[in-house]
């Protein structure tokens, strides 16, 4: 190579060299909550599980208070009211979430009867569902148990059972029980979808912004976690780059169990 051309082309392959260790480097210096929180709960693969979601593989920062998640016999479950229910699918954009009880999971005899009681401060239910009810240890004599017909008033209160649970289905899935185009067990696993009773505004500002949201474990706040540091509200967007790296270069239903 001619002598002159390689001493003009040394500065440029300086500048090249230090301009790509610069970059690898400020890749490499995500902010340590920022990059716990981009990943979703991983869980008997059921994806897409995220804030306000946490536990798991994400800290408690990446979530809030009672949305607690644990991996239990490889599907993802969140507790309330000391029933488990198995999240089938998170909706982030109509932050709402899919769950089934666990212990209706595959069955209708569950070994206790507890009605369906869900943390209304956390969630609540969308307008599509309705609830299926269901009774145990009846009197089989009494009119209507063997039949599709609506039950007597309150089975339980006559003495007709003696006990009811109520538990949520899709009302699609009710449809089409009453059709029988579906199984009871079918309409049960397919669980209801309730609402995250959380401000989707202020996620959707942080994550518009670059960032992940998240808690702030000293006040109980929001947090933005961003790439440098985490912030109250949004990203500085001033000093992260859009690319997400920072450079200093620029029905009454009937079913009967063995009681």
């Amino acid at each position: 190579m001619h002598p002159l051309l390689l001493q003009s082309l040394f500065p440029l392959l300086l500048i090249t060299s230090f301009l790509s260790v610069n970059v690898e480097l400020s890749l490499g210096q995500d902010n340590e909550q920022y990059a716990n929180c981009g990943e979703d709960i991983n869980c008997g693969g059921v994806g897409g599980i995220t804030y306000p979601f946490w536990g798991v593989n994400r800290a408690n920062y990446c979530g809030l208070p009672g949305f607690e998640v644990k991996c239990v016999d490889n599907a993802p479950m969140i507790n309330m009211s000391n029933i488990n229910y198995r999240i089938l699918k998170m909706n982030s954009i109509a932050s709402s979430v899919t769950v089934a009880r666990q212990d209706y999971w595959e069955t209708i005899c569950p070994l206790t009867y507890v009605n369906t009681n869900i943390n209304f401060s956390l969630f609540s239910y969308t307008s599509g569902v309705t609830n299926l009810t269901f009774y145990y240890g009846c009197n089989t004599s009494v009119p209507g148990l063997t039949s599709s017909s609506n039950p007597p008033s309150d089975p339980v209160a006559t003495g007709a059972c003696k006990n009811g649970v109520t538990v949520p289905v899709f009302t699609t899935a009710v449809v089409a029980l009453e059709a029988n185009q579906m199984t009871i067990g079918e309409a049960v696993d397919g669980g209801s979808e309730l609402d995250l009773e959380i401000d989707d505004d202020q996620c959707n500002r942080c994550v518009e912004s670059g960032g992940k949201c998240g808690l702030n474990t000293t006040n109980g706040g929001f947090s933005c976690f961003c790439h440098d540091q985490a912030y109250a509200t949004i990203c500085n967007t001033t000093s992260l780059g859009r690319q997400g790296w920072s450079a200093k270069t620029g029905v009454g239903n009937w079913e009967f169990c063995a009681i």
